[in-house]
Order: structure tokens, then sequence, then C-alpha cells
């Protein structure tokens, strides 16, 4: 199929980008990568009248800011499997990076266009959600900060405004014992994960002292998961007993029951993948000891 017609525009600035926005209203999309909005578009389940091209607008870098890594909206996935910074500090992101499609969709997708996307399967917006991210929106308004935690409302939905597009992401530097990982698992490689499981932590004197844990497939957006992430604390890094503590988190999840799985099978996915990330994080841990 082909899209619908709509006007092309091409942003000669980050103002230019937001002005242009901010008078198309609902009926503009900014266009980067184009690796998720364009098959929309061809299979006329988006329909925007008006694209404006943000490429070369200056927000490709990935930064050290003090205790926060800022990475531009227009960060291509690839640039992260070079980055020190991600390899130094963000063992977690770097594994669900490698595990985004295939080597053209690393290549042209940007970090903005995946979190805007925000598809309930895609690995960016489970990582940012993992980290503590802060998404920064801006628009003729300003700059507005919105934890990842509140960004996504359901599947490619998201509390983005009329006018307003990603800028950048911030997220937190984690101190220098921590660790984690990212594991997904999908029907064929580069494809859509069923669901992934993915956990930091800190640890100290070879016991866990602080948990972030995460998971797809549950829900319409990624979630996180307080009580495990309660319950894993004091655990050793050595041979840390997870099992009941992630069955007692899968045993609480009511996930969707769709083509693709079961709600029993996802359930009991989920388990699986939790419970082989935080293996692998502890693992790691242990190494870096």
């Amino acid at each position: 199929m082909t899209p619908s017609v709509f006007e092309y525009h091409k942003a000669e600035s980050l103002e230019h980008a937001v002005a242009l926005l901010d008078q198309f209203g609902d009926d503009g999309r900014p266009l980067a990568g184009g690796q998720s909005l364009v098959p929309m578009m061809n299979l006329r389940l988006a329909r925007p009248r008006y694209l404006v091209d943000i490429n070369g607008l200056g927000l490709g870098a990935i930064e050290l800011d003090g205790e926060t890594l800022k990475i531009g909206a227009l960060v291509r996935h690839e640039q992260y499997l070079s980055d020190a910074l991600i390899a130094a500090h963000y063992p977690a992101f770097l594994d669900g990076v490698r595990a985004i499609g295939h080597p053209t969709i690393r290549r042209n997708g940007t970090t903005g266009g995946s979190l805007s996307h925000a598809d309930p399967t895609a690995e960016l917006p489970l990582l940012s959600i993992l980290y503590d991210a802060q998404i920064v929106a801006t628009s003729v308004r300003g700059e507005r900060k919105i934890a990842a935690t509140d960004f996504f409302e359901g599947a490619y939905m998201t509390t983005l405004q009329s006018g307003e597009m990603i800028a950048r992401v911030e997220i937190p530097v984690p101190p220098s014992r921590s660790t984690g990982a990212f594991v997904e698992f999908g029907e064929r490689r580069g494809g859509f994960a069923i669901a992934a499981g993915a956990i930091t932590l800190e640890f100290d004197d070879g016991r866990i002292s602080r948990a972030s844990v995460a998971c797809s497939g549950a829900a319409q957006t990624a979630i996180r998961a307080p009580d495990l992430e309660a319950t894993l604390i004091g655990l050793p890094v050595e041979q840390p007993e997870s099992r009941d503590p992630v069955k007692a988190f899968t045993a609480s999840l009511s996930p969707p029951d769709d083509h693709s799985a079961s709600a029993d099978y996802r359930r009991a996915l989920i388990g699986v993948l939790l419970q082989r990330a935080i293996s692998l994080a502890c693992a790691r841990a242990m190494e870096a000891s």
C-alpha cells in the first residue's frame, strides 16, 4: 500500500521544527529515521497531513552532564553499540539495543522515534522505565520533563501533547558497583518480542543493595515490579534465591491473551526471562567484585 497524501517540510532548526509542529497541530508529525512511522503510514494506520523532517538539528549526541547521561532524540540505535559511556555504565541498556530489529533498523531508527511510537514490544520504552529516565519534550511553550513511568499511557499512546516532540532523554548515572541485564524472547531474531525482562542492581559486600526490575509482555506498556525489587534487596549475588519472589510477581500479572501467546504462556515466559536476567546480572556482579 501507499500512504495518504501529505506535505513534507524540512526543519532548519529546532525552533523551526516546533513552530511547524505547533502550526500543524494533531495533523503534523516529526520524521527522523522513519522505521516506525513510515510503515504505519504505508498501512494507513497513521495519516499525518504534514511531516516535519527533523534530521540534522543537532540532537544526535550522547553526553555526560555531571551525574546525568543526556541522549539526543536523533541518536540512532547503532550509536549505543559503540559508545563508551553506555558500555561502561549501562549493561542492560546495551543488551536491549543489541536485540533491536536488524542492522538497517538499528542504523536508521532513532531514540525519540522509538519512544514516541510507544510500541509495547519495543526495547527502548522498557529500558527507559528500567533506568528511571526523564523524557524531555519540547514545543513553542518550552521544555517539559516527563518520567518514563508516566510517559507511556498504553499501546502506541504517550503523554506527548499536540505540537510537542522529544528533544532528549536524561538518565541517572548508576554508581560504580552496579550492573544489569536484559533478556527477551520472540518467534524469530529481530522480530517483535513476545516478552522481555530486565534488571539493574547495585551490590555491596556480596549482596544486592538496590534493584530495578521491569518487563514487557504483561500489559499494554512495559511495567516496573516494585514488590519484586524490594524482595531482591539483601540477597547474595553469588547465589540469589530469587525463584520464589519472581513466581510471586508473575502470579499477580494479567497479561494479554492474543494470537502471539496465551496469557498463561506469557506469565510463565516473563518469569523465565526475569530469572535469566537476574542470574546474568548477578554473574556480572560477581565478575566485577
